[in-house]
């Protein structure tokens, strides 16, 4: 994935190098440089054996097709490409482990308690604001749809507004910057067309895909306004990958928020923000079988990285739009890169073989 070029690599060859199998990663061209840099210090290291990882740059042209039974490829990027790779005939034939992380319109719910002006509501402010602008939005995890009750919309719409416009956008190596440009020129022209498509449903509450600060690849934040948010087909349908997220009105009610956010159909992290154990309870229950993780907002968590950050101990992953692949999770994501075997017969020959002493 361009978006991640060092933790990308690191995040998918620590489990498979735990697992003992050697490494083949093919990063993005667009920030190859970044992870031929890491490559590089891992060699000057000698951080691991020879030959346990390497970094192909270039096209990898027919590698795809020599995958066979004992091979696995974790693969993070759009749903179109996991698509077109599950499909090869190799794939299909040797049964070839393949996991992916793809698209994801992941969602932030406020609850109808979290009251404007309150800590909870707060925090809610700032994971928002936070994943819209990190990166420019170009996180697999960032908020994409924003649900909140009809009576605080318009609050939440203002407040945001007013967050986004302290965000300085320009040049990341300047102490003052707060959110750098896309990655590339093609990045930006989706982003455009991306939040084109929203106004023909919605309207801008804050910035627009117009041209941004001269020379590079750069957009303001974009925050569009919906009026029902159950009937924003467009917001449900495709992922706009930069800092763009979509105000999503709801009545309030907990059932109708889960409804809302499952039309998704599947992404890697969405979080609810309540105090109401019967609004948290009917809204977790509804949405998590659409999910690989929930973040429950908390002003007790609120120095925590929010949902937009991916813990190791926590599977990265999520089904559906979001690929139907599972990463991470501790010990639990070396097992994608080894095969379970069951070991039947005689007690004192399988006790040598796993090297147990007969009691």
């Amino acid at each position: 994935a361009f978006n991640f070029p060092a933790w990308g690599l690191a995040e998918k060859a620590a489990s498979a190098l735990l697992a003992g199998m050697p490494v083949l990663s093919k990063p993005a061209t667009s920030s190859a440089m970044v992870a031929h840099r890491v490559m590089e210090i891992i060699v000057e290291k000698k951080v691991l054996p020879e030959g346990a990882l390497s970094l192909l740059v270039g096209a990898p042209r027919d590698l795809p097709a020599l995958l066979g039974a004992q091979d696995v490829l974790a693969f993070t990027g759009s749903g179109d490409t996991g698509m077109r790779i599950r499909a090869l005939p190799n794939v299909i034939r040797e049964s070839v482990r393949v996991n992916v992380e793809a698209d994801s319109l992941n969602a932030a719910v406020l609850g109808p308690d979290a009251a404007p002006g309150g800590d909870m509501y707060e925090t809610f402010l700032k994971d928002v604001l936070r994943d819209m602008t990190q990166k420019a939005g170009q996180k697999c995890t960032a908020i994409r749809r924003v649900l909140v009750p009809e009576a605080h919309a318009a609050t939440v719409r203002d407040d945001l507004a007013e967050g986004l416009k302290a965000v300085r956008v320009g040049n990341p190596a300047l102490e003052d910057t707060r959110m750098g440009p896309l990655a590339s020129g093609s990045q930006l022209a989706d982003v455009r067309e991306g939040v084109a498509r929203l106004g023909a449903e919605g309207k801008p509450a804050f910035g627009s895909a117009a041209p941004f600060g001269g020379k590079g690849f750069f957009i303001s934040p974009v925050l569009m306004e919906f009026a029902k948010g159950a009937l924003a087909a467009s917001v449900h349908a495709r992922e706009v990958f930069g800092p763009v997220a979509s105000l999503l009105p709801y009545s309030g009610k907990g059932a109708e928020a889960a409804a809302i956010v499952a039309r998704g159909n599947g992404g890697l992290v969405s979080s609810v923000y309540s105090e109401d154990t019967a609004f948290l309870e009917e809204v977790v229950a509804g949405i998590a079988p659409y999910h690989g993780r929930l973040f429950l907002g908390h002003p007790k968590i609120e120095m925590s990285p929010g949902p937009g950050t991916v813990l190791p101990q926590l599977v990265h992953g999520g089904p559906g739009r979001a690929g139907g692949g599972e990463e991470l999770g501790g010990v639990r994501g070396l097992a994608f890169y080894m095969q379970r075997v069951a070991l039947e017969g005689s007690r004192p020959v399988i006790q040598k073989l796993i090297g147990v002493q007969p009691s």
